[in-house]
């Protein structure tokens, strides 16, 4: 699972209503690739995601070089993009868990696949 998955991720059960966000991260296995740096998606994604929330998933993986504030200088700092498509692109977690903040709802990462299938009464807007 890349982290940049992970800043998506929520519980949506019933039991977590609009809590279930974000989940905590236990890795037990991270690997790291090397893909080529893209400029445009990096620039991109940073608008779209919650940066409070990458920077405490990073942290949590023992990646603590993240600052905890975006500035406008930095969105235009080649080092600071090609940092931040590393973490966001290249970090994979293996093994671990992911813990929902609300419940304690654990879902399992295996093979750098998140589980996060729930049983039908677990959902909180089940059409049937």
């Amino acid at each position: 699972m890349k982290l940049l998955s992970h800043n998506i991720l929520r519980n949506n059960s019933k039991e977590a209503g609009q809590n279930g966000y974000p989940l905590s991260i236990t890795a037990t296995e991270v690997r790291v690739t090397d893909n080529q740096f893209n400029r445009e998606f990096t620039e991109h994604i940073l608008r779209t995601i919650n940066w409070e929330v990458l920077v405490e998933a990073a942290t949590s993986i023992g990646l603590t070089t993240l600052p905890s504030t975006l500035t406008p200088s930095l969105l235009t700092s080649i080092p600071f993009l090609t940092a931040v498509h590393h973490i966001l692109v290249n970090v994979h977690v293996v093994e671990g868990v992911l813990t929902c903040p609300k419940t304690g709802k654990e879902f399992k990462i295996q093979n750098g696949i998140t589980d996060v299938m729930m049983e039908e009464e677990e959902c909180a807007n089940v059409k049937i």
